[in-house]
């Protein structure tokens, strides 16, 4: 009888912990990921105007003045992650100390 499992016993409650935990874990996971093109991530103009805290307008006249390399798709602005990482790396300019 001492193999019984019920909903007041601590290897349930243990059980439960952990499978809920897990959950959270997928959950994250599945919040975070972003699916990528022939090995390329794109980013939201969102993403990319919270990432450089600017306008909308100001990341239209990054397009507009091809500043900020982007593709269309169904009407919307996708911009390549790898490819805003290196305008920031290409800008970067190393403090002094």
């Amino acid at each position: 009888m001492d193999d019984l499992i019920t909903r007041n016993t601590d290897a349930y409650c243990e059980l439960r912990k952990k499978l809920t935990q897990t959950l959270q874990i997928v959950e994250r996971l599945i919040d975070n990921h972003r699916p990528s093109v022939m090995n390329e991530v794109y980013l939201t103009g969102e993403e990319v105007r919270t990432m450089f805290c600017i306008s909308k307008r100001t990341l239209q006249t990054y397009r507009d003045e091809r500043i900020i390399p982007y593709t269309t798709f169904g009407g919307k602005y996708l911009y390549p992650q790898s490819a805003i990482l290196e305008l920031l790396h290409t800008h970067f300019v190393r403090a002094l100390k």
